[in-house]
């Protein structure tokens, strides 16, 4: 992902529009996780070193087992969610050159559904 960063600054001192767009999930909310640490996620101040931080702890906290009582989530696809938006707005901030958005596609009929979900990944992807 940075490694594109330089080629979409040039674009946009070229007068292009560059965007990234991530793909994240509803199942990244916050509220998956106790106060204090949504307010850590949720941060303006929230930088690159203390975003790998938190989900370092993150990992140790389930590989210790007590991550529940830690105010983490039990959901390890909501905690990459949660951190793949959190840093899209770290690096929207960082980029302001660069239009840096999440979406969430919705619940699609994918292999990653067992193909129940309610959409066509085409649906999705609009």
């Amino acid at each position: 992902g940075d490694r594109l960063l330089p080629l979409l600054r040039a674009s946009a001192v070229k007068g292009g529009r560059p965007k990234i767009v991530n793909v994240a999930s509803m199942a990244g909310r916050l509220r998956q996780l106790s106060p204090a640490l949504q307010a850590q996620f949720a941060s303006e101040a929230l930088d690159r070193n203390r975003l790998v931080s938190l989900v370092e702890n993150f990992v140790a906290a389930v590989q210790s087992g007590r991550h529940k009582e830690m105010g983490w989530s039990n959901s390890n696809y909501g905690m990459s969610k949660l951190a793949l938006i959190a840093f899209t707005r770290l690096v929207a901030r960082e980029e302001p050159t660069i239009q840096v958005n999440a979406c969430c596609p919705g619940y699609c009929r994918t292999d990653m559904s067992s193909n129940r979900g309610g959409q066509d990944p085409s649906v999705g992807a609009r």
